[in-house]
């Protein structure tokens, strides 16, 4: 219930100001846009590169999992720009969590990722997208 709520006040369009019985639960398409070009994230290997070098040299002695997260960043990285990208299809956002959790939590799981590593992961992943090229 919690995430769903932060998704419809994040995510939909006429969810700020309004009233629960008149708001549009649509996903704000420019949004969606928005994810469906970080794509290049993954598609283009010098860009995937960089931004794994932003993230690793921030994180570098700060995560207990280090090691973990730097060789499985592609595989991470790929899991969650490909989540976001295909939530423009109806089908794939009532997979949503299904596809977070096989793509990222149990990657995450498996190599024993406590939760604070998690966030400090996740917040350096985006704050270090703003750094490259075309992202700023």
């Amino acid at each position: 219930a919690f995430c769903a709520e932060l998704m419809i006040q994040n995510w939909t369009l006429g969810a700020v100001d309004s009233q629960m019985d008149d708001m549009d639960m649509d996903l704000d398409k420019e949004f969606l846009q928005d994810l469906k070009e970080l794509k290049v994230l993954v598609a283009d290997k010098d860009l995937l590169d960089l931004h794994k070098s932003l993230v690793c040299t921030a994180l570098r002695g700060k995560l207990g999992v280090f090691s973990e997260m730097e060789a499985n960043f592609k595989n991470l990285s790929r899991g969650l720009v490909n989540v976001a990208a295909k939530l423009t299809h109806n089908k794939d956002v009532r997979d949503l969590f299904v596809d977070l959790v096989e793509k990222f939590v149990e990657p995450c799981r498996s190599d024993h990722w406590p939760l604070s590593d998690v966030r400090f992961f996740l917040n350096q992943y985006s704050a270090s997208v703003h750094s490259l090229d075309g992202f700023r």
